[in-house]
């Protein structure tokens, strides 16, 4: 190989690695993060029972949760092991967001007066 193809080659991977700098980091996700997914869940509350959907919700660790309630009466709701606790009312969907940082089943529960607290769903959080 001639000393000129030889310069033009090392020009040319030279290029094409400052290029690969400028465009991988676009892909990446922001500093601190990681490739996390978001998991949304639409949850409907009658007579302080679930109406369909799930009763256990899946999520990976890692993972943004985001659980809307919505209900047709006042009900006071928590996420046991994330100690996340909302309350519900009729015509006002409450969110419950967290990042699935603990592996485990973890229980949402009614609270509220003695006898009345009932599980309404599970949490389970898989290992990545």
């Amino acid at each position: 190989m001639s000393r000129a193809a030889g310069t033009f080659l090392t020009r040319l991977g030279q290029d094409l690695f400052a290029t690969m700098l400028v465009i991988v980091p676009c892909t990446l996700p922001a500093m601190g993060q990681d490739a996390s997914t978001i998991k949304h869940f639409d949850m409907i509350l009658e007579n302080g029972r679930v109406a369909g959907g799930p009763r256990v919700l899946q999520v990976v660790q890692g993972d943004q949760v985001k659980i809307v309630w919505t209900a047709d009466r006042m009900i006071m709701l928590h996420l046991h092991g994330y100690d996340i606790e909302i309350t519900a009312a009729p015509g006002s969907p409450q969110h419950m967001t967290f990042t699935a940082y603990a592996t485990g089943r973890f229980p949402v529960e009614i609270h509220g007066g003695a006898g009345r607290d009932r599980i309404l769903v599970y949490v389970e959080v898989h290992p990545r």
